[in-house]
């Protein structure tokens, strides 16, 4: 399919040959022949140039919105929405959406679980291209309520989303919506699909700027260090922790470490990405994990008696990566009574 660069070139050369013009034709003719429209970047809408432009340089939550609002208005639809689909392992996003929509309409979806249900959130993981809502399918009764009660709120019921993967590989997708009928809504959207796919680049890289901070993939753990993370994961609350003994450090110590080297504000943050990067799940064994000689614990080793919670908590760290397509789960973890 030809850009709207090259067909409107197209349509020129005929007019001008219809109308006699022959030579500007073949002078139109040449120019086409010569352009690399791989490498042409031209908006159909000028206002979304700026707006790309503008989003280069754009520092803070609320000047992205106005610049997606900004958006919006431009192209003619009611609401565009940027969420977070998938990220890396070492992205750590401290906010996972972006929104024009009305802030009743953003409590009532979360309030009543309707991200649960929502196709275009759950058709988001999946798609390789964009996708108009009017596509996926709708027939059980609790999703067509939520599509009735969005409709209510001003929210479609005509859509378009759009999956981008970033730079670094994170997949954000980006939505718009309009209350105009399909028919209209699909030929504003295919007038305007470069367009958007022009400025989605910019909006997701300057969202993956604002809201996440890229991590290391790959650290360099002390044994204290690895059996606190351990320690987190299994449930053990900061007080057995701060009174346990290790081999280098008191744990105040050792926890800002910790911190410093996941760039987390908490613990428990970096606990969650050391599941997350396999950490925890594939962790080389420590002097910590031998007994030598005696069948009690070492002095250096925090005692966590299994329970459900904490049994609850250490599958689903170590499941979180596993949830995105791993072939099998994890063999249960074996209790010795003792958490290394």
């Amino acid at each position: 399919m030809i850009g709207w660069v090259e067909a409107s070139l197209y349509e020129a050369i005929n007019c001008l040959t219809r109308l006699g013009k022959n030579d500007l034709a073949s002078d139109l003719g040449r120019l086409l022949d010569t352009l690399d429209f791989d490498e042409l970047e031209v908006f159909r809408n000028p206002v979304s140039e700026v707006v790309a432009d503008e989003m280069l340089e754009v520092s803070t939550f609320p000047d992205l919105v106005d610049l997606l609002r900004q958006f919006a208005e431009a192209i003619g639809v009611a609401h565009c929405t940027l969420h977070v689909v998938s990220e890396l392992p070492s992205t750590a996003f401290t906010t996972r959406a972006l929104t024009t929509y009305p802030e009743e309409w953003v409590k009532r979806y979360f309030n009543r679980r309707y991200h649960s249900i929502d196709p275009v959130h759950r058709t988001s993981a999946t798609a390789d291209c964009g996708f108009f809502w009017d596509t996926l399918e709708v027939s059980d009764p609790s999703t067509l309520a939520f599509y009735h009660d969005a409709k209510a709120h001003g929210v479609g019921p005509s859509g378009y989303t759009l999956p981008i993967i970033t730079e670094r590989g994170d997949k954000i997708a980006i939505s718009v919506s309009s209350p105009e009928d399909r028919a209209a809504f699909r030929d504003r959207i295919q007038h305007i699909e470069q367009d958007l796919l022009a400025v989605g680049f910019s909006i997701t890289e300057a969202f993956s700027r604002l809201a996440s901070e890229d991590r290391p993939t790959e650290f360099s753990l002390t044994d204290d260090q690895m059996a606190i993370l351990r320690a987190v994961a299994m449930g053990t609350c900061a007080e057995e922790l701060a009174e346990a003994t290790y081999l280098y450090g008191s744990y105040s110590t050792l926890e800002r470490s910790i911190c410093t080297m996941f760039r987390t504000l908490t613990i428990t943050q970096a606990a969650i990405i050391a599941a997350r990067v396999g950490l925890l799940t594939n962790a080389p064994l420590t002097k910590a994990d031998i007994l030598v000689g005696t069948s009690q614990p070492s002095p250096n080793r925090v005692i966590a008696t299994p329970n459900a919670t904490s049994m609850r908590r250490l599958i689903k760290l170590r499941n979180v990566a596993l949830g995105e397509g791993a072939a099998s789960a994890p063999a249960a973890p074996q209790w010795s009574g003792v958490l290394s």
